[in-house]
């Protein structure tokens, strides 16, 4: 081992010792640098690429991704209303409370708006 105190007595300061260490190390270092990052590049491509594969897979048949996201980014208009679902029948079910207790949830309509509610009737009804 390479002693620390040269011939003046005094050690030599940590600074010096890693500056020493390092300048002779020099090209070992920057050549792992190097490869590290160009490791870290090529991850990265390869991550881009697959994310991009995955949603073209995804994306409905004639549509491009590009397309399908343009769309979803876009707000609603304020101007458009929105449509609310066509009235439908629930099937009876059983649903969990958060108190843990277990019911039974008969079956019902729901859906339409306040508008649908005379549809079932004839219109020469609904005039008379």
């Amino acid at each position: 081992m390479t002693d620390s105190t040269p011939e003046g007595g005094e050690p030599t300061p940590f600074r010096e010792k890693a500056k020493g260490w390092y300048e002779t190390r020099k090209p070992k270092i920057l050549a792992v640098g190097g490869a590290v990052v160009a490791v870290g590049a090529v991850a990265l491509t390869v991550a881009v690429a697959v994310a991009r594969n995955a949603v073209e897979q995804n994306a409905p048949e004639g549509t491009g991704a590009a397309e399908d996201t343009e769309s979803a980014a876009e707000p609603a208009k304020e101007s458009e209303p929105r449509n609310s679902p066509g009235r439908h029948t629930v099937s009876p079910h059983k649903r969990r409370l958060a108190d843990g207790r277990e019911i039974d949830v008969s079956g019902y309509e729901r859906g339409g708006s306040s508008e649908d509610e005379g549809e079932d009737e004839d219109p020469g009804d609904a005039a008379a």
